[in-house]
């Protein structure tokens, strides 16, 4: 459980991206700084993201 509900956090930050928003409201959402927003969530697309975890 928790690997998909971290594939899930990082689908979401990349969705967020993709609508503008910023890594620093990505960041105060989660509790964390610009930086480890950026770097823990940073290297994910949303697109290709399928509910069966795959893509």
């Amino acid at each position: 459980m928790p690997a998909l509900v971290g594939r899930l956090m990082r689908r979401a930050a990349a969705v967020d991206r993709q609508a503008g928003t910023s890594w620093a409201q990505i960041g105060a959402v989660l509790g964390i700084g610009i930086d480890a927003a950026r770097s823990g969530f940073g290297g994910v697309r949303a697109a290709g993201f399928h509910a069966d975890g795959g893509g």
